[in-house]
Protein backbone atom coordinates (compact mmCIF):
# COMPACT_ATOMS: atom_id res chain seq x y z
CA UNK A 1 0.00 0.00 0.00
CA UNK A 2 1.49 3.48 -1.18
CA UNK A 3 1.37 6.37 1.01
CA UNK A 4 -0.99 8.16 -0.86
CA UNK A 5 -2.94 4.99 -0.57
CA UNK A 6 -2.78 5.37 2.79
CA UNK A 7 -3.85 8.96 3.07
CA UNK A 8 -6.80 8.40 0.98
CA UNK A 9 -7.79 5.51 3.27
CA UNK A 10 -7.63 7.20 6.58
CA UNK A 11 -9.56 10.26 5.21
CA UNK A 12 -12.13 7.74 3.96
CA UNK A 13 -12.56 6.41 7.47
CA UNK A 14 -12.66 9.70 9.33
CA UNK A 15 -15.62 10.78 7.54
CA UNK A 16 -17.08 7.51 7.83
CA UNK A 17 -16.64 7.54 11.17
CA UNK A 18 -18.02 11.42 11.29
CA UNK A 19 -20.66 10.33 9.26
CA UNK A 20 -21.88 7.21 11.65
CA UNK A 21 -21.85 9.33 14.74
CA UNK A 22 -23.66 12.35 12.92
CA UNK A 23 -26.26 9.19 12.41
CA UNK A 24 -26.41 8.31 15.64
CA UNK A 25 -26.96 11.73 17.11
CA UNK A 26 -30.08 12.00 14.87
CA UNK A 27 -31.34 8.55 15.55
CA UNK A 28 -31.16 9.69 19.41
CA UNK A 29 -32.70 12.40 18.73
CA UNK A 30 -36.06 10.76 16.78
CA UNK A 31 -35.76 8.27 19.66
CA UNK A 32 -36.90 11.30 22.57
CA UNK A 33 -39.04 13.08 20.09
CA UNK A 34 -41.00 11.10 17.66
CA UNK A 35 -43.85 8.43 19.13
CA UNK A 36 -42.72 6.13 16.21
CA UNK A 37 -45.26 3.45 14.29
CA UNK A 38 -45.09 -0.26 14.30
CA UNK A 39 -41.70 -0.67 13.30
CA UNK A 40 -39.72 2.68 13.82
CA UNK A 41 -40.48 2.71 17.95
CA UNK A 42 -38.05 4.48 20.14
CA UNK A 43 -36.30 1.60 21.07
CA UNK A 44 -35.56 0.94 17.48
CA UNK A 45 -33.92 3.93 17.27
CA UNK A 46 -32.06 3.78 20.28
CA UNK A 47 -30.70 0.62 18.53
CA UNK A 48 -29.85 1.77 15.95
CA UNK A 49 -28.09 4.51 17.45
CA UNK A 50 -25.92 2.28 19.24
CA UNK A 51 -25.14 -0.02 16.20
CA UNK A 52 -24.02 3.09 14.03
CA UNK A 53 -21.80 3.88 17.25
CA UNK A 54 -20.19 0.29 17.70
CA UNK A 55 -19.68 0.81 13.77
CA UNK A 56 -17.71 4.23 14.51
CA UNK A 57 -15.47 2.65 17.39
CA UNK A 58 -14.45 -0.67 14.62
CA UNK A 59 -13.42 2.72 12.39
CA UNK A 60 -11.79 4.30 15.21
CA UNK A 61 -9.73 1.89 15.93
CA UNK A 62 -8.59 0.87 12.34
CA UNK A 63 -7.54 4.58 12.35
CA UNK A 64 -5.47 3.74 15.16
CA UNK A 65 -3.85 1.00 13.48
CA UNK A 66 -3.07 3.11 10.79
CA UNK A 67 -0.87 5.91 12.91
CA UNK A 68 0.61 2.93 14.85
CA UNK A 69 2.37 1.49 11.54
CA UNK A 70 3.93 4.83 10.79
Amino acid sequence: MTAQEKKLRKKRLVKQRESLLERAKEHRLKAETEKGRKDTTPDYWLGEAERFEEQAKKKNEILKKLDRKK
